[in-house]
């Protein structure tokens, strides 16, 4: 009997503390999409113009739609949905038609049916169930690092995230069942068969708050909604890290130019010289480099580097490098001395980034740049008890550049997160996530604190990244702050 009630306790203690996602619901029949409360504006938060249409738009997606296709995404090691409008396509509701001829060759036949659009990745909670050995998964994280990269006001572009829930019976007939038959890789095959077994066996999975929401019975699995651009980072950014195992890969992460730049007591200009000289070292680093690297793009690498570091030793993330993507981006300063920018959609490298074309407008200029700038699409090995190796290899710990803005938010986020006050709440309440799940957060977030605060303290740390501003004025302002209360 004790044991039956302690097991009963601690089960208890793992239920998310909230019984649902915050936020505004869109109803499909028994099928729910939350536009997830954000945080406060007093908070210091600065969500951007384009993020309210982003979110409702992905809520706009009707799964049971005749215009909507659903294929497994079988590459990779986690397995998920890919969404399709093929509403202009030649499947128009015929979705099943589409499921059976296309999914199977998706990746065959990208850019070649005319009017399959690819709008969506939907993400559910994938962890060892099963016998199963698979890669980690947790839905709740791509929604956490979108609200908390807006509370940081980050450089680094983190894509929106909504929740959405889901047939369990119309997934596994869609999608699910069909995973396994054309998984590519051991970890995406264990993946997908965790999944249709959770499908098909709901009362299996542990915990089963993690995969189903609400009451089991209503058969209604959950995961995130989101859409990210860009392609992955070479070995300019993430290091020579192919074919190495996660610990080796964080040892490689900090030996590129970004991070031995941020290592360096120096200046800007001295350090970014210094990390591009140092990583240079090994020759897959310095092919990756072989075009140059310019200040303004290593002032942009330093700032995002920053960020994810701080964001990955709050969540507890422990697979970053490689999951890194980018976009090219033309930086420009009009007549008037504003900063403008210009997204291009060159899918080049970096060794070829020379033959990128300078649109028009942005040749007009006297002031443009050509930025590889930082996309954080690939989160979901974050957010519950996962190997924190940000944490594990002291990475903030070595940090000496750094975002005025950047360490106060944190700095004000630890101090209420320490009182469990008003942000703690949004925290715990919005994201259904367990009581120590966001204690973990609670107390990472307050441990990071102190490290970069202990830094500051010392005189070691310099407030100097702003890119923005270093591009319109090509000046390095390092700033002075009160480290206790900036």
């Amino acid at each position: 009997m004790k044991i039956t009630l302690l097991f009963f306790l601690l089960i208890l203690t793992e239920l998310a503390h909230a019984d649902k996602f915050q936020g505004v619901e869109k109803n499909y029949g028994k099928e729910l999409c939350f536009l997830l409360h954000r945080f406060v504006d007093k908070s210091g938060a600065k969500y951007r113009s384009t993020d309210s249409k982003q979110e409702e738009a992905l809520c706009d997606i009707d799964f049971n739609s005749s215009h909507i296709g659903m294929c497994p995404k079988t590459w990779s090691t986690s397995p998920g949905s890919v969404i399709y409008d093929i509403q202009k396509s030649k499947y128009n509701e015929t979705p099943s038609a589409f499921e059976a001829e296309y999914c199977p060759k998706q990746r065959l036949l990208k850019g070649k049916i005319d009017g399959v659009d690819k709008i969506a990745s939907f993400k559910q909670s994938v962890n060892g169930q099963f016998n199963q050995s698979t890669s980690a998964t947790f839905s709740q994280a791509s929604p956490l690092y979108y609200h908390f990269s807006r509370y940081f006001n980050m450089t680094v572009d983190i894509p929106v995230a909504v929740m959405r829930t889901m047939d369990a019976k119309a997934h596994l007939n869609r999608v699910a069942s069909k995973g396994p038959k054309t998984a590519q890789g051991r970890m995406n095959l264990a993946g997908w068969n965790v999944v249709k077994s959770a499908e098909e066996n709901p009362s299996g999975y542990h915990p089963v708050n993690e995969f189903y929401y609400g009451v089991i019975t209503d058969g209604l699995l959950y995961g995130t909604l989101l859409k990210g651009h860009g392609e992955r980072y070479g070995a300019e950014f993430n290091g020579n890290i192919t074919g190495k195992g996660y610990s080796q890969q964080y040892l490689f992460f900090q030996q590129t130019p970004t991070f031995y730049a941020l290592m360096s007591p120096k200046g800007f200009l001295d350090a970014m010289s210094l990390g591009i000289t140092l990583s240079k070292k090994d020759p897959v680093v310095a092919k990756a480099l072989n075009t140059g690297v310019s200040a303004e793009q290593m002032m942009f690498w330093m700032k995002e580097m920053s960020e994810i570091s701080i964001l990955d030793y709050i969540f507890s993330q422990q697979d970053r490098p490689g999951n890194i993507d980018y976009v090219w981006v033309w930086y420009y300063v009009n007549s008037q001395g504003e900063l403008k920018s210009k997204r291009s959609d060159s899918e080049l490298g970096r060794p070829r980034m020379e033959s990128i074309q300078v649109p028009e407008e942005v040749k007009n200029n006297s002031k443009y740049f050509l930025i590889q700038k930082t996309q954080l699409n690939d989160n979901d090995a974050g957010g519950r008890k996962y190997t924190n190796f940000t944490k594990k290899f002291s990475l903030l710990e070595k940090i000496r550049h750094l975002n005025v803005v950047t360490y106060r938010q944190l700095i004000h986020l630890a101090n209420d997160f320490q009182a469990k006050g008003e942000l703690y709440n949004y925290l715990r309440d919005t994201f259904y996530i367990s009581n120590s799940y966001t204690d973990t957060i609670a107390q990472n977030t307050i441990q990071a604190a102190q490290i970069l605060k202990g830094i500051c303290k010392s005189g070691a740390m310099k407030f100097d990244l702003d890119p923005e501003t270093y591009l319109v004025t090509h000046k390095v302002e390092q700033l002075q702050v009160d480290c206790e209360n900036p």
